[in-house]
């Protein structure tokens, strides 16, 4: 099931990487709908912050939002009708950071803010079956002391993870990697994941809770070679995938 959502999602990721463009401008719309899985409408909206979502139920078969939220907000969402092995798939981006998740349908999903800044944010539902025409998006949001983003962030460690969502602290950028590899990642001294080669994986240090390759490579107590060549795309994807 897991693989099969990860097809749908990075599918969107283009989608996806259009709400990174439309975040730097003022005033920029939401962004276009991802695809889905029998096609559907979705419905957009610009929220200024987290107490504009709460309450608020949309029926559509996707939903995307583009809302400034402060580090440790909390946005929780559920969809109805869900069945047993449903998938709430959510995409999004944050500048220039795109990150994916997902959760049974049937206990909905709830996304935290890593750090005080604009999110671009999209849901859609994975499903073996036909998707229903009239799903309902319940959401829910709890602030963390105040919402749209104008509360200070501490942030220690500088990696752009709040120290309250950071799973690794006094995390170092770049990596410190001696021997380079292709196919072994580790964090460069902009947080993006890339190999030897320089090839990007897609992911950064947001995404993996505020964690460098070194620090992911401590954790799971990998061989010293990994911690001096880098970490697997697949360690590196679980881990951010849980973090």
């Amino acid at each position: 099931m897991r693989a099969r959502a990860r097809t749908l999602t990075m599918s969107a990721l283009a989608a996806t990487a259009g709400i990174a463009l439309a975040l730097t401008a003022v005033a920029a719309p939401a962004s276009a709908a991802k695809p889905v899985r029998g096609g559907g409408t979705t419905t957009t909206a610009v929220s200024s912050g987290c107490s504009s979502l709460d309450g608020l139920k949309v029926t559509a078969k996707t939903v995307s939002k583009t809302i400034t939220l402060a580090a440790g907000d909390k946005i929780g969402i559920s969809v109805s009708p869900a069945r047993s092995g449903d998938l709430i798939i959510l995409s999004g981006s944050a500048g220039t950071s795109i990150f994916f998740n997902e959760a049974p349908a049937t206990t909905g999903m709830t996304f935290t803010a890593p750090y005080s800044t604009t999110y671009g944010l999209g849901w859609s539902l994975d499903t073996s079956g036909t998707i229903p025409s009239d799903l309902t998006w319940s959401f829910t949001c709890t602030g963390s002391g105040g919402s749209g983003g104008g509360t200070t962030t501490s942030d220690a460690d500088r990696d752009r993870v709040a120290d309250s969502a950071d799973a690794c602290p006094s995390t170092t950028l770049p990596d410190n990697i001696s021997r380079p590899t292709a196919g072994k990642y580790y964090a460069n001294s902009g947080g993006t994941f890339v190999d030897g080669t320089g090839k990007s994986s897609g992911l950064t240090v947001v995404d993996t809770g505020g964690c460098s390759a070194t620090q992911i490579a401590k954790a799971l107590r990998l061989s010293k070679k990994d911690s001096r060549s880098g970490i697997s795309l697949s360690t590196l994807t679980s881990w951010a995938n849980t973090h």
